[in-house]
């Protein structure tokens, strides 16, 4: 038994492995320690590796608008680091060690080698990778599909009828975190890399963008209210 076997047992990604193979792994990880705060990589940074955390905690975050969004906070047993190792592509994000951290890295070109000489264990891992990556985009889609209806909800598109609106070129006005409302017919609603997007035409043509996150509050023109099942301000 290797000294480093008894810690990759612990680690989910390796859980279906016979001792003999968590051996064979053993042999081609790297132990590493971070400090509290220590930066294990940041956005753009070269991948091809993943990292297991055996004791302490990564989090790993993005930063939008200068502000950080905490992705997920690993502990021991866990895993991060997996697209980036398959794909051998940058980092889509940052991580960083909430407290004292130690964990084991295991690069592509080991995991390669392993699928030549055993690849009965790489598979496994690859299985195991898979099991993983499949679990966090679950919970990412209920976690979106629970933000977009807590969003609907507070600004009320839960009870426009969108299509409608649209479609009949209904004149609403749009309260946005940044104060003034603006007023016009709605265009689109659709979905970007960045989010939810409105795109609105106020009465001089000009289109505006508004991010669904910066909107406080939509409601219809009151001359057109009257009769209306979809219409309501909020």
């Amino acid at each position: 038994m290797t000294d480093r076997q008894p810690s990759l047992a612990t680690v989910s990604l390796f859980e279906t492995l016979s001792s003999e193979e968590l051996a064979v792994v053993s042999e081609l990880t790297t132990e590493i320690q971070w400090r509290e705060g220590e930066e294990v990589y940041s956005l753009g940074e070269p991948g091809g590796s993943l990292f297991a955390v055996l004791e302490g905690a990564v989090e790993l975050f993005s930063i939008v608008s200068g502000v950080e969004k905490l992705f997920m906070t690993v502990r021991a047993g866990g895993v991060f680091g997996l697209l980036s190792m398959l794909d051998e592509g940058d980092r889509p994000g940052n991580a960083r060690a909430l407290e004292e951290t130690r964990g084991l890295i295991l690069g592509r070109k080991e995991l390669d080698a392993l699928l030549g000489d055993r690849p009965r264990v790489g598979i496994k891992i690859l299985e195991g990778v898979g099991r993983v990556l499949g679990q966090r985009v679950r919970t990412l889609t209920e976690q979106f599909d629970a933000t977009l209806a807590w969003n609907l909800e507070v600004t009320g598109l839960t009870s426009l009828n969108l299509e409608r609106v649209m479609t009949d070129r209904v004149e609403v006005s749009i309260h946005t975190v940044r104060g003034e409302p603006l007023q016009g017919t709605l265009l689109r609603f659709e979905q970007s890399s960045a989010g939810h997007e409105l795109y609105l035409k106020d009465p001089d043509n000009q289109i505006h963008m508004i991010p669904y996150h910066a909107v406080v509050r939509i409601s219809l023109a009151g001359d057109q209210v009257e009769d209306r099942e979809d219409a309501a301000t909020f």
